[in-house]
């Protein structure tokens, strides 16, 4: 079996989420991580709604879906706000792959309530991205006095996100059944933008760029953005959300990998490692799943 189009679809989602996460340290460290995620979702709501009117198909366009969607740009909203809190409060070696570990939730929601079947090759495989993902993320250093178990090391914010997120991408799979992946990225990135919009509003945060240098890196950010929101509704349109979950939550190491390249830094053995293990894991999905 050769790789299937929505596994295709997973691999550039898992790319454009990766890569965005990763030039968005920059607008994140200068203007903030609330006003990064406002003027994020603004472009690539932009990208998408002109991306719809070029591929619009013919879906059905119902606006109970479209509310639903809206819905779960609202539920969206909350793990962006924990995950950054339990960064603030946490480590980031410990936090970034509990909250990454969302495939979880999601497989047993598909399971239970799609009623997805997963062959042992199928969970094999995904184990093995799961784990080099682990690998690539997790910091054993940081668990030195970092009192993982108090609330104090942003473990609570940290699992909240996973659950949520976990939760987002398994109901995102509803709206785009009916009214299709390009409509619901584009309602989805909309209600997260009104969301950060009135979260500003109530933190009396101006909107304002004191750096227009700075607008060059939010449109990198939002453009590979809108290509993750994207491709990740295509691809569970037409592929399990279990399997295509644990590929596009993999996106972290595809940060990995642009930071190395983009600061010139040298690779870690288990940068190495995680790298490996997710492309043999993948390539086992391609032709046993």
């Amino acid at each position: 079996m050769a790789f299937s189009l929505g596994l295709i679809y997973a691999i550039i989602a898992m790319i454009g989420f990766g890569i965005s996460d990763a030039i968005s340290k920059v607008p994140s460290e200068q203007i903030g991580a609330k006003k990064t995620i406002f003027y994020r979702n603004l472009f690539s709501t932009l990208f998408l709604a002109v991306a719809f009117f070029i591929f619009f198909k013919d879906y059905a366009v119902s606006f109970v879906y479209i509310g639903f969607a809206f819905l779960i740009a609202i539920v969206g909203y909350i793990p962006l706000l924990t995950f950054y809190k339990a960064l603030k409060r946490g480590k980031v070696g410990i936090i970034t792959p509990i909250a990454n570990s969302s495939v979880v939730f999601t497989t047993i929601f598909a399971v239970v309530f799609y009623g997805e079947h997963l062959s042992i090759i199928a969970i094999f495989s995904m184990a093995i991205v799961f784990f080099g993902m682990a690998i690539a993320l997790f910091n054993f250093k940081d668990l030195k006095n970092s009192k993982i178990f108090s609330f104090s090391s942003g473990l609570p914010y940290a699992l909240i996100t996973c659950f949520l997120w976990g939760l987002v991408f398994f109901l995102v799979k509803i709206p785009v059944n009916v009214i299709g992946p390009f409509l619901t990225a584009v309602v989805i990135e909309l209600g997260i933008l009104i969301m950060s919009f009135f979260h500003l509003k109530t933190t009396k945060q101006k909107f304002g760029l004191d750096k227009k240098s700075i607008l060059y890196y939010i449109l990198l950010v939002s453009f590979f953005g809108a290509v993750g929101s994207l491709f990740s509704n295509m691809s569970i349109e037409v592929y399990k959300v279990s399997i295509a979950s644990a590929i596009i939550f993999a996106n972290p190491i595809v940060s990995i990998i642009y930071g190395k390249f983009a600061y010139k830094e040298k690779f870690l053995l288990k940068e190495i490692i995680a790298v490996a293990l997710m492309i043999i894991g993948i390539i086992i999905m391609a032709y046993y799943v």
